[in-house]
């Protein structure tokens, strides 16, 4: 007996249970439970109890109880003991509730066993030290086998479990009992018709009250609520139908006690609510705020109110019904502080709640602005640690939010004590002061120099080393917008975090050390034994770091810092970090190959500029033409960046095989990102600049795919200046070659094959900048011979294309440009002259136009055309659209107008349709000039007409 205690007192250490379980303690045990003597009894139940407590993954343990048949022999000595309520019934069913969670073939052999039996009666014997343990077994054994359900229902062990969930229990056995009535009503309707008559739905809804009613806490407590709302669920069709039920009821109570009672229940009844209930039947979030809201009546009683928050707290706090809620979080700020704030503090608090719940306006004007704000402030100082997260976070939401808040903050005298919570506050509040702080720096000068002064840099520091991934982001950010000069001491205390054992990750400490280097003087960097030349040596010595994270970051940091850096791109340093970052491209790690790669593309951007750069850039390109046909996209977008700024050398975009660079970054072009895709356009216009457009080049950029690619970049691209500059770079570089001819299309024929292409295009003109407008202007014009109609319509509907075009022909020094717009304003007049021209009139551009064209087709007259990259003889408009014969074939009529044609051709479509503009011809006396361009263009069109007869 006295072995066996001792081995019960060894168990309280998880090691040495596995000992003494190990060491054969349990036959022995068995025989002393066996054993006449109530003490011994009482001992082994007590050691067999400590040996068992092992949990569900005691996978030694549960093999041994189940060889040692441990669990029949508990079950026949408790049927023993049963008939004389002997003490040592609470620790034989405690140890057959430990036992019940991982030993094999329990189940089966507590029915084999008679333990159904055995539990029932357990249930009405009213045991207090076996009670709480009876009823875990016996809902556990329901769920497990729901035939045990009739045993249950045919005697009164239903309406035992009712009346273990009153007040006269304790609240485990009140808990346990209401989680075998859930295990009991999910597994038989007729059960959840016995409860119902049993009078067990208001048993239900106190016991779902209680915790609060009765001011319980701890896991028990929860455990009531949950099994009780639950098994209130169960009877009624839904956790969904409980809500609705309870709203529906508070209209009809007579009392406030009362409505008390039904908003306690469903307060209980929204805090268990999740997907699984809302995949029965959902509940709609906002007819609940809307019901409780409802209670909110004059002179209403304190207990309904408190009840009231405590519903709204659950509400709002549910992660499921609160998706739906405007300002849920704000609203779930508030009721946190309602609860907590002193009397006087609640009256502001719950009418701000009421403003943000009904009324249409924010979170800044329901607080009422700075008075809102000067509350909050108030409470940061001497309030509970749950009362000051609940007022930083509310401020943090408002900064984020509102401009005017951050003045507010600052001229409240915000910003110490904000700061003070930085230094001592819990983990969340030194989160959202470092977020209210960098949101406040990031507005105004004025403010960042207030934060600057109150001396957070510290706290910054502390939180960047110590805390949480999210606070180290956090404080990281903050340090980049309040420090905006070189800080030798912040540097030095960065530099030093990087090499030392905490914080283990250096992504944010990078972050924050390249922000501050990319506003350090450029002689502090490149001077000796300085802060800032030892944190960048720092970071390059660590790209050599046993760790994988902590070579890709810094990689990654670096990048950053000489993206912004032209100066520094051009030192030596740059070189030296090129040497250190080319080692890193052997490496298998994909995290340190992109970063690797994003550095080496920062530096190329100055490859013209520093020679001992390209040079180095020659040694790089193998090995980056290679990552850009890695299988990982973000490996091969980064290499892909990298080759675009290589070629920014055109010796060195001619070193690359034209075929085998274009397939890979094409696929780049298609897969990656915005950005990744925007520089693989890049590299596609530099690798085309420097070489002929001839048959060959084009048979490759055709198989490769490459002009649609372009042309979905522009798409995706939406507008944004980068993307669409280097796509256009591109395309007017691929327009630019001679038609189709023998079996190789011109790489833009595919575009009119794709007609749904052209619209980016169109919308380039009607909305980008001159530049772009150009450029987009003569690649959408060599598309006019075969698809006119498509361009004309689109060029008419598209706002703003037409007086876009109309001022780039009126203020382009580029005749393709202005022959181009030309072409596609005749494009678009042949059947929407009369909108074009009210159009253009309505811009104040038609006369304008006019004497641009009568300048142009001057010109033209006096002076020839020869410059090739102005070429306008590309540019030809069929004067017959495409028709089928009777035959289905295709008959092409081939008559065009081209070149310096195409304005006069303009002008004869305007004269026709337009008196203003013969008028206007007459009173410039231009008459004399048509006729003597139409008479020397005469036999070319007779020629044109008698070539396709």
């Amino acid at each position: 007996m006295l072995a066996a205690t001792v081995l019960g007192s060894l168990c309280k250490e998880e090691e040495l249970r596995v000992k003494v379980l190990l060491g054969g303690c349990i036959p022995p045990l068995l025989a002393l439970l066996r054993s006449k003597s109530a003490e011994s009894q009482t001992a082994a139940a007590k050691t067999i109890y400590a040996v068992s407590q092992g949990g569900i993954r005691d996978h030694v343990g549960s093999k041994i109880f189940s060889t040692e048949n441990v669990v029949p022999v508990l079950w026949e000595q408790l049927k023993i003991s049963l008939k004389n309520e002997s003490l040592v019934d609470g620790l034989l069913t405690g140890a057959l509730k430990n036992l019940s969670k991982n030993t094999e073939g329990f189940w089966s052999a507590t029915v084999q066993c008679g333990g159904v039996d055995i539990l029932i009666k357990l249930v009405s014997s009213g045991q207090t030290n076996t009670l709480a343990n009876t009823c875990y077994l016996l809902g556990s054994l329901m769920m497990e086998d729901s035939s045990v359900c009739s045993k249950v229902l045919s005697g009164e062990t239903t309406k035992q479990l009712l009346k273990l969930l009153g007040p006269g229990n304790e609240t485990s056995i009140r808990a346990e009992a209401a989680g075998a009535l859930k295990f009991l009503s999910a597994q038989s309707k007729e059960a959840r018709r016995q409860i119902a008559n049993s009078n067990g739905i208001p048993s239900l809804i106190n016991a779902t009250i209680a915790p609060s009613k009765e001011f319980m806490q701890g896991e028990s407590a929860q455990a009531l609520q949950e099994n009780a709302m639950c098994a209130l669920a169960n009877i009624s069709g839904g956790l969904s139908y409980v809500i609705s039920s309870l709203g529906e009821s508070l209209e009809s109570c007579s009392s406030p006690a009362q409505i008390a009672d039904t908003l306690g229940a469903l307060a209980s009844a929204l805090m268990i609510y999740d997907t699984n209930a809302e995949s029965i039947s959902a509940s709609n979030p906002v007819d609940i705020e809307k019901t409780l809201l409802k209670q909110f009546k004059p002179k209403v009683p304190f207990l309904v109110q408190e009840r009231i928050i405590e519903a709204l707290a659950s509400l709002y706090g549910n992660p499921v019904l609160c998706k739906t809620l405007a300002d849920s979080d704000a609203k779930r700020l508030l009721v946190g502080l309602i609860t907590m704030a002193a009397t006087e503090v609640q009256d502001d608090l719950t009418k701000s709640l009421f403003a943000l719940c009904k009324k249409d306006c924010d979170l800044w004007q329901a607080l009422q602005g700075r008075e809102g704000v000067q509350l909050l402030i108030s409470l940061l100082g001497l309030s509970s640690e749950q009362q000051q997260e609940c007022a930083v976070a509310l401020l943090a939401l408002l900064s984020k939010e509102n401009d005017e808040s951050k003045w507010a903050i600052t001229a409240a005298g915000g910003i110490p004590p904000l700061v003070q919570i930085l230094e001592t506050g819990s983990s969340k509040a030194k989160e959202d002061s470092a977020t209210i702080l960098g949101n406040l720096c990031n507005h105004s000068e004025d403010i960042r120099a207030c934060v600057q002064s109150a001396d957070a840099v510290p706290a910054l520091l502390w939180l960047l080393k110590n805390g949480s991934d999210n606070g180290k982001e956090i404080a990281s950010k903050t340090l980049n917008h309040l420090i905006h000069k070189s800080d030798t001491g912040t540097i030095s205390q960065l530099s030093a975090l990087l090499t030392s054992d905490q914080p283990e990750s250096k992504v944010y400490v990078l972050d924050a050390l390249k922000s501050l280097l990319s506003v350090a003087p450029l002689n502090d960097i490149l001077h000796e034994g300085s802060a800032a030349n030892d944190a960048v040596e720092t970071m390059i010595k660590i790209l050599s770091s046993p760790k994988e994270e902590t070579q890709a970051t810094s990689a990654t940091a670096l990048a950053g810092l000489f993206h912004c850096r032209k100066d520094l791109r051009e030192t030596h340093i740059a070189v030296k970090t090129l040497w250190s970052v080319m080692k890193l491209l052997d490496m298998q790690s994909n995290k340190i190959l992109t970063g690797a790669s994003c550095c080496l593309a920062a530096v190329f951007l100055s490859i013209k500029e520093n020679k001992e750069v390209a040079a180095i850039g020659r040694d790089a390109l193998n090995p980056l033409v290679s990552l850009a046909n890695s299988s990982v996209i973000e490996v091969a977008e980064q290499a892909t960046r990298a080759l675009a700024n290589l070629f920014l050398d055109q010796e060195l975009s001619l070193q690359v095989p034209f075929e085998e660079i274009l397939f890979r970054v094409t696929r780049v072009l298609r897969e990656g990102t915005i950005d990744g895709r925007t520089h693989a356009a890049a590299a596609i216009a530099r690798l085309l600049q420097c070489r002929t457009i001839n048959q060959p080049l084009s048979d490759t950029v055709n198989r490769s795919g490459s002009v649609l690619a372009l042309a979905g970049l522009l798409e995706a691209a939406n507008g944004e200046a980068a993307a669409t500059s280097e796509v256009l770079d591109a395309l007017v570089l691929l327009s630019r070659s001679k038609a189709s001819s023998g079996h190789t299309k011109a790489p833009w024929a595919i575009l009119a094959e794709n007609p749904h292409t052209i619209l980016p295009l169109v919308s380039c003109i009607a909305d980008a900048a001159a530049s772009l407008q150009d450029k987009a202007i003569e690649v959408v014009s060599r598309l006019c011979s075969d698809l006119h109609d498509v361009v004309g319509g689109l060029v008419s509907e598209t706002p703003g294309c037409m007086s876009s075009i109309t001022r780039r022909i009126i203020g382009s020094n580029i005749l393709k440009v202005k022959v181009g717009g030309c072409a596609l304003l005749v494009c678009a007049a042949k059947e929407y002259c009369q909108k074009q021209i009210e159009v253009l009139n309505d811009a104040s551009l038609y006369i304008q136009l006019i004497h641009s064209l009568i300048g142009m087709i001057h010109m033209a007259n006096t002076q020839a055309e020869n410059v090739s990259s102005e070429s306008i003889s590309d540019i030809r408009i069929s004067r017959h659209s495409k028709e089928n014969n009777s035959d289905g074939e295709t008959l092409c009529c081939t008559a065009v107008i081209s070149g310096n044609m195409i304005p006069l051709w303009l002008l004869a479509i305007f004269s026709r349709h337009d008196s203003k503009t013969r008028a206007e011809l007459l009173e410039m006396g231009a008459v004399e000039m048509l006729i003597e361009k139409i008479s020397q263009n005469a036999f070319q069109y007779v020629g044109e007409e008698d070539n396709t007869s």
